[in-house]
């Protein structure tokens, strides 16, 4: 995992979104590698998601409720009167941009274009969405989430996205064993 790169992704989507909440921002996290992986086979950020209840989620990112967590010197954390936490980046838009390649920035930017807008429960919506990879996973191993907290150990796998499509599973592996070995 690049945490520098995933604490810019942060700091960008934050700077471009004033006060975000956190969990709209594990959704759009989510739907950047999901946009990426099917469109160019390979992830933005790499992230293990899980089906959780209330969608995909990418634990090192729900863990910045913590003071930021291992992206704390990225990003800022606070809670607002309704208790939601807040992001603030701390590096701004123009620096965490130059981590990401013209495509990637273009992906981003697109994401946030069209989905910036919307609250963090049309989100779920969207990645709730029908044959969805969360969807899926709900349906073939029906979590209990009643008597886990909301969490499952069920990971998403965002090459799923892209079965059948050999030219991308073979990018998608290719990027896989390069980011490993970073």
């Amino acid at each position: 995992m690049n945490n520098s790169k995933i604490g810019n992704l942060l700091a960008y989507i934050s700077s471009k979104i004033e006060d975000i909440n956190l969990r709209k921002l594990i959704k759009l996290v989510f739907l950047i590698d999901e946009e990426s992986v099917r469109s160019r086979g390979i992830s933005v950020t790499w992230l293990t998601y899980y089906a959780w209840e209330k969608g995909p989620v990418a634990p090192c990112i729900y863990e910045i409720k913590d003071r930021g967590g291992i992206f704390s010197k990225y990003i800022s954390v606070h809670r607002n009167r309704e208790e939601k936490v807040i992001i603030t980046p701390f590096v701004d838009k123009n620096e965490s941009s130059i981590q990401f390649s013209k495509k990637e920035l273009r992906l981003i930017d697109s994401i946030i274009d069209k989905y910036g807008q919307l609250s963090a429960d049309d989100l779920s919506e969207i990645t709730h969405k029908p044959g969805g990879l969360w969807d899926i996973a709900k349906k073939k191993y029906n979590p209990n989430f009643k008597s886990s907290n909301g969490r499952s150990d069920i990971k998403l796998n965002l090459k799923d996205l892209i079965e059948g499509d050999e030219e991308k599973i073979s990018v998608y592996n290719d990027a896989y064993e390069i980011a490993i070995m970073c």
